[in-house]
């Protein structure tokens, strides 16, 4: 039992020899680990310090000569952009400015257009009408040369006449004369010339007067005369009838 005993003791012993060993061991590692860092720390800062010891001052100089002249261009870059961007602004103005001449050119372009156009319009218009009123005038004088040819014609005929053609016009005229209002305050010459178209029926188909100097009532009241005598007396006989009458009334008494 004693000699068991003896044996365990001895084991635990050694086990307890064992671990001192070991830790002894790691000691000696981690102290010679941690020297040989510091030793690689003081040779990295030597370095340094012998790399900035070693830098001569026509290095710095060059150093700092190039230095100043990368900040020159770069102050040269910054200026030629900002000039760049105030000739691209003066140039978008322009260009703006430009574009807004040509709009007001072409509105006025346009306008002047328009004038000229409405311009000649209005002289073919005033053309067109100066050309209607002269050929108005002049069918107006071809009329007044066809009644005053009729006229004439008829004061011949009227010299000619027999008794019964005398008899059928004046029972015309007098018709016309009962039928005739002559307004009171009225203006006019004596004798007023009608000439009248009646069909054989006696129905007026169109009333002119020629050669009566007076003013537009009583002219109108003349003219009312005749259309209220239609349809006219009817002739006896188809050689008296007479389709282009041609009379000369004198005011009523």
């Amino acid at each position: 039992m004693n000699r068991q005993r003896k044996n365990k003791s001895l084991v635990v012993f050694k086990v307890i020899i064992a671990h001192l060993f070991i830790i002894f061991l790691l000691d000696l590692n981690i102290s010679a680990y941690i020297k040989k860092d510091s030793d690689n720390f003081n040779k990295i800062e030597n370095a340094q310090f012998l790399n900035l010891k070693s830098i001569s001052l026509e290095e710095l100089k060059k150093k700092r000569k190039l230095i100043e002249e990368k900040k020159r261009k770069l102050e040269a870059l910054k200026k030629k952009r900002k000039q760049d961007a105030i000739k691209k602004k003066k140039k978008l103005e322009a260009e703006k400015k430009k574009k807004k001449l040509e709009a007001e050119k072409k509105k006025k372009l346009a306008e002047d257009n328009k004038k000229k156009t409405l311009e000649k319009l209005k002289e073919d218009e005033e053309a067109k009408l100066a050309d209607y009123e002269l050929q108005k005038l002049e069918n107006e004088l071809l009329e007044i040369e066809k009644i005053e040819a009729l006229i004439k014609q008829q004061i011949i005929r009227n010299a000619q006449l027999s008794d019964a053609e005398a008899k059928y016009i004046l029972t015309i005229k007098s018709k016309i004369e009962n039928n005739w209002l002559i307004p009171h305050d009225s203006k006019h010459d004596k004798i007023c010339t009608a000439i009248v178209n009646q069909l054989p029926s006696g129905k007026v188909t169109s009333v002119k007067i020629h050669g009566c100097k007076g003013d537009v009532l009583y002219i109108d009241s003349l003219i009312n005369a005749v259309w209220k005598s239609s349809p006219l007396p009817i002739a006896p006989d188809i050689e008296v009838f007479q389709e282009n009458i041609v009379l000369q009334f004198e005011e009523p008494k």
